[in-house]
């Protein structure tokens, strides 16, 4: 029950990231709207699962590295898919690198509130 949230947030980043075969701009830096918004996505999936850590197992760093490397491995995961399932995505190692900067932000943020 304690990890429903990052699984449903998940669940949103799938359907966004595959929902619709477009063509998405591509940008050359992190500042961008598009690397902000994957920022944004995994800062709060990281933020879910270290809560549902939390509220399971504790608040440890065990927990705080297992959650930067989920999301991030979910996020290489997504940028994989993209780029072998729907022609008009492309695999960006900007957003990679996004997605990490927003994974371990959203972690030391949990990691801050709930201290």
């Amino acid at each position: 029950m304690n990890f429903i949230p990052a699984l449903l947030w998940a669940a949103l980043i799938f359907t966004l990231s595959t929902g619709h075969a477009v063509e998405v701009p591509r940008f050359s830096n992190l500042l961008e709207p598009d690397k902000l918004a994957h920022a944004a996505a995994y800062f709060v999936l990281a933020g879910l699962l270290l809560w549902g850590f939390h509220r399971t197992t504790g608040l440890s760093p065990k927990a705080m590295t297992v959650a930067i490397m989920a999301s991030v491995l979910y996020g290489i995961g997504m940028e994989c898919i993209q780029y072998a399932f729907f022609p008009n995505r492309y695999f960006e190692v900007l957003d990679i690198i996004a997605n990490i900067i927003g994974s371990i932000l959203g972690v030391l943020g949990i990691n801050f509130l709930i201290k």
